[in-house]
């Protein structure tokens, strides 16, 4: 009996992956959620598609990272194992979102994750952590700005940025800082939208290129919060980052020479016409319903009306008036409807001041309007121009 027992093989332990918790549905939502709107799009990689959960004692940490955009956010649970795994992030999502229950318990066991609330049921499928990449550092802060602030300024100013890949830098947002002021510019080379903003900094002076769809995300996130806290880094792929709260996003800069748009600003506009923000706005809309797209609508300024008309259109078309108060000479110029529109949506004020430029090549053509509030916040401005501002 020894003997055979003493041929018999003893039994390899396998370490077999475990993970469960239990958290409140809606805080898990909201931090899955916040999450998948940071994802890239179009991962490099099926693994960056997944958020990593790390379950530790009392605490669950999920995250993602696609070699552009680093985002992490804890939320407080009931950890009955700790454990680590890779999931669908989109998907869980989806799934966390309509659960029933106000509390949703997660388990890993081996390869499959299993989803309870009240009486739904749901097992996913774990994806494999072996080829998902080392997270990298995350600048500390550099200095601290209103979140709402903040989140307004980067809604101002990215509209104004360019949805072509062709030209990458034109994609982002121009953030440059200094001790008390952080200025935010964007540009499509047919508009500039500049806004600056407070903020409590002590680090130099320094200029980073940041994607304007990320910057939006993260704009929209933070909004809500306090203070967001800045960190921007050195190193040789630099990376910002932002924290408010239990939440983190670090995202990798654009790299590349940011064309001089400021220099198009004037240093003032004597010749002007001051409108009610929301009457122009509104006409404008309502012309532009019957003008084709990316025509323009002909703007004439008078002494004490606005005239628009549609241009262009075979089918259709619009005029209308808008009182207006004009200093100079009448005065008529063509701008695409849409980008007048979007500098209107983000004047905070109810009157906007248009001030009018030559052109620098043809003294006889009227050149660039510069769009500002009218009030004691100057610090939003946008220029505008039928023809590029900057080739």
């Amino acid at each position: 009996m020894l003997a055979r027992c003493a041929k018999i093989k003893p039994l390899k332990l396998i370490r077999k992956l475990k993970m469960k918790f239990q958290a409140d549905r809606e805080v898990l939502s909201d931090a899955v959620s916040f999450l998948v709107r940071m994802l890239s799009p179009r991962p490099q990689l099926p693994q960056l598609s997944g958020v990593v959960v790390d379950a530790t004692d009392g605490s669950i940490t999920l995250s993602i990272f696609d070699y552009e955009v680093v985002a992490r956010v804890s939320i407080a649970g009931s950890v009955e194992k700790p454990g680590k795994t890779l999931v669908q992030a989109r998907l869980l999502a989806e799934i966390v979102s309509k659960l029933p229950s106000d509390s949703v318990s997660v388990e890993l066991v081996e390869s499959r994750v299993s989803i309870n609330s009240g009486s739904s049921k749901f097992s996913l499928s774990a994806m494999s952590m072996a080829e998902y990449p080392q997270t990298p550092e995350v600048p500390s802060g550099s200095g601290t700005v209103k979140a709402e602030e903040f989140s307004d300024a980067v809604a101002e100013v990215s509209i104004a940025a360019s949805r072509e890949e062709v030209t990458p830098v034109l994609t982002a947002v121009m953030v440059s800082s200094k001790a008390k002021e952080l200025s935010l510019v964007a540009t499509d080379r047919f508009r500039v939208a500049v806004k600056t903003v407070p903020w409590n900094s002590k680090s130099s002076e320094t200029e980073v290129l940041i994607p304007a769809r990320v910057l939006s995300e993260i704009a929209k996130t933070f909004s809500g919060s306090g203070d967001v806290e800045i960190g921007i880094g050195s190193s040789e792929k630099e990376m910002v980052g932002f924290t408010s709260g239990n939440k983190m996003v670090a995202t990798s800069t654009i790299k590349g020479k940011y064309p001089a748009v400021l220099q198009l600003f004037p240093s003032d506009t004597p010749h002007f016409a001051v409108l009610n923000t929301g009457d122009l706005s509104d006409a404008t809309k309502r012309v532009s319903l019957v003008v084709d797209r990316d025509k323009p609508i002909r703007f004439s300024f008078g002494s004490a009306e606005l005239n628009l008309e549609s241009i262009g259109s075979d089918v259709a078309d619009a005029s209308e008036q808008v009182s207006c108060s004009l200093t100079g000479e009448d005065t008529v110029v063509s701008l695409k409807p849409q980008f007048l529109i979007d500098a209107l949506s983000s004047v905070e004020a109810e009157m906007v001041q248009i001030g009018f430029t030559s052109n620098p090549n043809n003294p006889n053509k009227p050149g660039p309007v510069l769009i500002t509030p009218v009030g004691s916040n100057n610090s939003y401005k946008y220029l505008l121009q039928p023809n590029l501002l900057v080739s």
